[in-house]
């Protein structure tokens, strides 16, 4: 029974409650169904619906998995919804959030620290702010000292880095030790995406737990990302040139400063040649690879000249190539190694011998920090060994051969991507019963046929359903499409972003919370560059990816601002919530259409191709849908926001694909001229 007093009733929640429970008691579960697919409109009330479901199922056999796509989502769901849940049904049940160890601080590390001598004033007053959040804190978690970011060298040293800690100084109160035995007690756990993906074989997630994927829309994007790797050539051995200066070449040559020392002077001229020995093999790689360039299946000159040539995996390691690469390969990291061992010699000796002058604590540190650099590219370089020696895999795999100066192999450098995720989605559900995919946006015109097949999800092997708003959205949402021959030509005309920076002047300046939606952050700086100083925008703070600051700021500064417009792409279309206002106007400069110059876009669909699929209709067009409604989803998250939808792409009404995303649309869209859309906008502003 509920606590009354605590939630409104809404029949669209209630069926949605309902029909979860349903499929958690197996009542409509047919052989084999272990998956469902839920659709809830924004204001639905999904989070809650689903915690009610769960929360009756949970005991020591079944904990509840959450997973979000991003740390916002996971707080608000740990923070809100789930002491609401607590308060509704008084159930004694313990929910904790499960992040990656470099969240929280290695208390070893953080001692360390204190103890080095010559440390600048910004590293002293971060110090001392720990050692007051330390006199608080009860997790250890970085996040609550609320940084706009953490790149301060600092935090090298004290991100934990995930082990166990045993017999340490501080090991009975290790703070990650601390986060995992919580989550082992916990019956609610609320993860990333990404972690998931990372970690499904952890213990923490419990013998048979349950499992929903929030924002499922984004979840196969976000595993795929998670195995995105690179070795950046270039670089690796310009980085391993710095450390041959800084030993032998710098102005206080400590070769020479410590010439009589016989072991120290014996150690240099081994590492010496060690060092170039790496550099060749690396450069080695970088001319097999470059050698490759004329076989790629797209090529992308970038704005900065760099050149990106996209292979599949089979065409840059066919079989001759890939066992000469691996050659190579094993040869280089055998020469990492020798390199790695030799400076670490060096740097212990050096440390009992140099004084504490701040040119020697200076050069120690920044020796050490080569070691760093140089086990993280170890790392990638294990990384590529493992991922080119399963010939299965590389038929899921594609590189991108990047070249900083296409003329010059050196200047290779070599990223891969996971272009089919079936068999990592396939591991990760096996661990998992129950599972719950639920989001906004799951159908194409409501069809779920393309969220299942992204999904990995077989067909006969997951249920549906497709939620109801839970209030009439006609009276909270207008939906206006451009139609006019007088004004915003195609959006590949020249004219195009003068005449939309002109519109926008026009349509914005009678609104309080504007955002305008585009498809790449290169118009968004032509046109920020042409409204920035117009005094008929004087009144708001303009904001624009890219040129004013960080996603996350840039939101922040949206919701303060009394007046505020911002200039958005990629994850304002959907990964950015504005819940602490109404956005009054979203305006679509044009169809959200992936880059046909993304290297990932052009793999996948070259795959697809290879597969006689036809890549428009089975995957360009269903993307493009699902961003689209996800951009019209910014407007109307609960009964009190109000808005309008403007589309500016008049390929929308000429356009045979256009009727497919008028059709996915939640109302209809009402064909305007520019300025009659114009005098609509400015009656809504008057209401």
């Amino acid at each position: 029974q509920f606590k009354q007093g605590n939630i409104n009733f809404r029949r669209a929640q209630v069926n949605l409650m309902n029909r979860l429970h349903d499929y958690l008691s197996n009542r409509l579960d047919l052989q084999n169904q272990q998956s469902l697919l839920v659709e809830a409109p924004n204001g639905t009330g999904k989070t809650l619906s689903y915690l009610l479901a769960y929360a009756y199922e949970l005991n020591d056999q079944h904990k509840l998995v959450i997973a979000t796509p991003t740390k916002v989502l996971q707080e608000q769901i740990l923070r809100q919804e789930i002491p609401q849940l607590l308060r509704v049904t008084r159930l004694p049940l313990v929910a904790h959030v499960v992040k990656a160890s470099s969240h929280y601080l290695d208390l070893d590390g953080f001692v360390q620290t204190l103890y080095q001598a010559n440390v600048n004033k910004p590293t002293l007053i971060l110090q001392m702010g720990i050692l007051v959040w330390l006199t608080q804190t009860t997790t250890g978690d970085l996040d609550e000292l609320q940084l706009t970011n953490f790149q301060a060298p600092l935090f090298a040293q004290i991100q934990h880095p995930g082990d166990a800690r045993f017999g340490s100084s501080f090991s009975d109160y290790d703070f990650w030790n601390l986060a995992r035995y919580r989550a082992e007690q916990a019956d609610i756990l609320v993860t990333n995406h990404a972690y998931l993906a990372n970690h499904y074989l952890d213990s923490i997630w419990g013998q048979s737990p349950f499992l929903v994927i929030d924002e499922a829309h984004r979840f196969v994007d976000n595993v795929t990302n998670s195995r995105h790797e690179h070795f950046f050539m270039e670089s690796f051995w310009g980085m391993l040139s710095h450390l041959r200066h800084l030993l032998y070449f710098n102005d206080d040559d400590f070769s020479s400063k410590y010439s009589d020392d016989a072991d120290l002077v014996f150690l240099l001229q081994q590492l010496e040649k060690k060092i170039i020995d790496l550099i060749h093999a690396i450069n080695d790689l970088q001319r097999q690879l470059y050698a490759q360039k004329g076989r790629s299946v797209e090529t992308t000159i970038r704005p900065n000249g760099m050149v990106e040539s996209s292979f599949t995996g089979k065409t840059l390691f066919d079989a001759s190539q890939r066992d000469a690469f691996l050659q190579k390969l094993g040869y280089m990291q055998a020469k990492i190694e020798h390199v790695r061992q030799l400076t670490s010699q060096i740097l212990y000796q050096l440390e009992q011998q140099l004084g504490m002058l701040t040119s020697d604590r200076d050069f120690l540190t920044e020796l050490s920090h080569q070691m760093d650099r140089l086990d993280e590219y170890s790392e990638q370089a294990y990384l590529l060994s493992d991922q080119l020696s399963d010939s299965d895999g590389l038929s899921h795999m594609g590189f991108v051969l990047a070249f900083s100066h296409p003329d010059d192999p050196l200047s290779t450098n070599l990223m891969w991507l996971l272009l089919d995720p079936t068999t990592e989605l396939t591991q990760i559900y096996r661990h998992f019963s129950k599972k719950l995919f639920i989001s906004a946006t799951l159908t194409d015109r409501g069809n779920f046929d393309f969220a299942a097949r992204q999904l990995a999800l077989k067909p006969k092997t997951y249920q549906t359903y497709q939620g109801r708003n839970t209030f009439n959205l006609s009276k909270h949402l207008k939906i206006y499409a451009l139609s006019d021959e007088k004004i915003l030509l195609a959006p590949d005309h020249p004219q195009f972003l003068t005449q939309l920076a002109q519109f926008l002047i026009q349509a914005t300046k009678v609104q309080a919370h504007c955002l305008i939606l585009f498809s790449n952050l290169d118009k968004i700086r032509q046109v920020y560059n042409q409204i920035a100083n117009r005094p008929e925008l004087k009144s708001f703070e303009i904001l624009a990816q890219g040129l004013t600051g960080s996603n996350e700021r840039m939101a922040k500064r949206f919701i303060i601002a009394k007046k505020s417009l911002l200039l958005g792409a990629n994850a304002f279309w959907e990964g950015i919530d504005f819940q602490k206002i109404g956005v009054d106007l979203v305006i679509v400069t044009q169809l959200p259409f992936e880059s046909p110059q993304e290297p990932e876009v052009q793999l996948r669909q070259a795959r697809l191709k290879n597969q006689g699929k036809d890549v428009f209709k089975v995957d360009t067009l269903p993307r493009a849908i699902l961003r689209f409604r996800q951009g019209c989803g910014r407007l109307i998250r609960n009964e009190k926001d109000h808005g309008a939808y403007v589309i500016l792409d008049q390929r929308i009404w000429k356009n045979e694909y256009g009727m497919a995303f008028l059709d996915s649309l939640p109302i209809p869209a009402v064909k305007l001229t520019a300025e009659n859309l114009l005098l609509k906008l400015k009656e809504a502003s008057n209401d």
